[in-house]
């Protein structure tokens, strides 16, 4: 049997599965590319390329080794790896690999702990290939990068700059991140909603079939599924706060005739003028995936609103960077962009940013993890969506605790 062939029947296996077949969208989205321009296997998020050369006569557990490989790749387009965690990667590409591979890995090893599917790949003097290690059990990327970080800063500095660039730990695969960076940005959020949608219909497809057909032992509904449902709350606020006024409805007659024995239609709101979404770019938000989460909120946000003008204001103890969008152009904009801060958290350079630079929002929606001291002196109304294990509620305005 060719390589082709063999690799076509591990992936229906795979596919057909109890344990993977919930990834099965995610493996017919993109192309697979059969290559000895890879050294055996790599993705740019949207793609997979395998070298058959390679894993023909050097993966020691033959079909079970390829079998892990394959779904290795599935996993980082499943998760978006190649989208999210771009400025993990600009910061340092082999640390930022080696936590997504860590990520994965332990989420395959405990999908199929007993290997009868997959296994951890190994050479043909059957040393295993790849990174693991079941210390990073349930953590996320970020933090495992996190704790990467601080390993590599508690030895000789020389040291660590050896091993952050050719001696670093490598996984069996590479990532494509000039490739995906490449892609573009609007097709890079088409192919994140595509593949959102790959996955929730392979869970929707999974409880049509029955309960135990389809497991999802990887926690692929935890990647697709919103993580709260703050919606209900921030719809009234805007409602008291913001609305444009911008159809007629008979709804409700217009009070200012009624006087005249008149019954005339009132304007309804449909829309926002202009908001302003800060999100908070202090160090601690860069643990737990916190600023991921929150940004994740963000874009969801202004997806189902029509607002004219959107702020976007990334601050730490001063305010970073300071971007205009609609809801159309954040909407197609990337999940994760760059982010200038790290500092302290001081929210009350917001209000004094607005007030120095003239601009008269309806309403600010403050996205942060909570843990400040100085609150702020706000004129406009203002929301704190707060992302932390700990409720948290802020002494002013309104709070919505994502958990």
């Amino acid at each position: 049997m060719d390589f082709e062939r063999r690799l076509k029947a591990i992936k229906i296996k795979l596919m057909r599965s109890e344990e993977f077949g919930l990834l099965g969208g995610v493996a017919m989205h993109g192309s697979t590319i059969l290559t000895t321009d890879v050294p055996i296997a790599a993705t740019n998020g949207r793609d997979c390329y395998y070298n058959p050369e390679f894993l023909c006569t050097k993966i020691g557990n033959g079909d079970l080794g390829v079998g892990f490989i394959m779904v290795h790749e599935w996993m980082h387009k499943a998760a978006m790896h190649l989208i999210v965690y771009k400025t993990l990667a600009k910061k340092n590409a082999a640390r930022s690999n080696q936590a997504t591979d860590y990520w994965i890995n332990s989420k395959l090893v405990m999908a199929d702990p007993t290997g009868k599917l997959i296994q951890m790949p190994t050479d043909i003097d059957n040393k295993p290939m790849g990174l693991y290690d079941p210390k990073y059990h349930d953590w996320t990327v970020t933090r495992i990068y996190k704790a990467l970080e601080e390993d590599a800063k508690n030895e000789d500095k020389q040291e660590e700059n050896e091993r952050a660039t050719s001696d670093a730990p490598n996984g069996f695969d590479d990532h494509k991140w000039d490739e995906a960076e490449a892609i573009g940005t609007e097709e890079l959020a088409k192919l994140g909603e595509e593949i959102t949608q790959a996955i929730r219909q392979g869970i929707h497809s999974g409880h049509k079939m029955g309960e135990g057909s389809l497991t999802d032992s990887l926690g692929l509904g935890q990647l697709v599924t919103p993580k709260i449902d703050w919606r209900v709350q921030l719809r009234a606020f805007m409602n008291s706060t913001c609305r444009k006024k911008t159809q007629s409805s008979w709804r409700r007659p217009n009070r200012r005739f009624l006087h005249m024995d008149m019954i005339m239609p009132s304007l309804v709101g449909k829309g926002i003028k202009e908001i302003v979404l800060a999100r908070d770019a202090s160090g601690s938000m860069h643990m737990d995936d916190r600023l991921t989460k929150v940004t994740s909120e963000m874009v969801n946000l202004v997806r189902q609103l029509s607002v004219d003008k959107v702020h976007v204001i990334d601050w730490d103890g001063q305010v970073g960077s300071h971007e205009v969008y609609t809801s159309d152009t954040l909407a197609k904009a990337p999940a994760v962009r760059n982010v200038r801060g790290g500092g302290g958290t001081s929210p009350s350079c917001v209000p004094e940013y607005l007030k120095a630079n003239g601009i008269k929002a309806d309403c600010v929606v403050v996205l942060t993890d909570g843990e400040i001291r100085n609150w702020g002196k706000w004129t406009v109304p203002v929301l704190w969506a707060i992302v932390n294990n700990v409720k948290i509620t802020a002494p002013i305005g309104r709070t919505v605790n994502i958990t």
